[in-house]
């Protein structure tokens, strides 16, 4: 597990390496905004594991208070740049463990988590964290690439396959969108969702990332119209706390 751990530190470490998917961030962040735009403000908002925060910090003027936490020192030194570019204030930056946090009962009315599944060491205890940090009616915004999809089950092979090569150095998770589901829905109720595909499993250097941002969103479409959502591997979700 601690050796799974330190290779996802020091692939997000290498921010050159993550942020060069950016058209999956700004896809992402699309979606999350679609997702809040009936809602006013919130008091306190986790966004966990943060990235470069700009998922978050394009959102900032809805949110009173606004903490980011990663365990990568590179993530949040980008967190805080991205901060002062758009002149956000209201922010608390944390360089941890996601299961170090301490944070209480019932903390954030809002809790953003992205892009961690598939990597975390245990997925469950995850589920239970991320609720347990949710106010009563306050909202979790959660991505998962669905295992058991027939498109999550090709990602899992290529994966072995750049294993066996010497070319990845752990292995994905495998998180089947229903058990995912299921375990939310025991204390959530789910308000909305949106099916995509982040991945071009190899083909990804023949394309920009403007191409695979026009692609995915012309095959997929946006928050408000998600078409071919039976080709998605890739879920975002919006709960609501019971």
């Amino acid at each position: 597990m601690e050796q799974k751990k330190q290779a996802v530190k020091s692939f997000y470490e290498n921010t050159h390496t993550y942020l060069g998917q950016d058209y999956n961030i700004r896809i992402r962040s699309e979606i999350v905004t679609a997702f809040l735009a009936d809602y006013d403000t919130f008091d306190s908002v986790l966004d966990m594991p943060c990235g470069n925060g700009m998922i978050s910090l394009q959102n900032a003027s809805k949110f009173n208070a606004l903490t980011l936490v990663d365990f990568s020192k590179n993530m949040i030194k980008e967190t805080k740049a991205n901060a002062q570019k758009l002149m956000v204030e209201n922010i608390q930056t944390i360089c941890s463990d996601i299961f170090q946090t301490n944070f209480s009962d019932n903390a954030f009315d809002l809790v953003i988590s992205l892009g961690i599944f598939a990597h975390i060491e245990n997925p469950q205890r995850l589920i239970d964290e991320l609720i347990r940090i949710t106010k009563p009616g306050g909202l979790l915004i959660i991505q998962n690439t669905a295992s058991d999809h027939f498109y999550g089950k090709l990602i899992h092979f290529y994966q072995r396959i750049k294993r066996k090569a010497g070319k990845s150095t752990y292995t994905l998770n495998k998180i089947p969108r229903k058990w995912l589901e299921k375990e939310f829905l025991k204390e959530t109720k789910l308000l909305n969702r949106y099916d995509y595909n982040q991945s071009f499993l190899g083909f990804s250097k023949l394309f920009s990332n403007e191409k695979k941002y026009t692609l995915t969103k012309k095959l997929f479409g946006d928050a408000m119209n998600n078409k071919n959502r039976w080709l998605g591997s890739d879920t975002i979700y919006l709960f609501q706390k019971n």
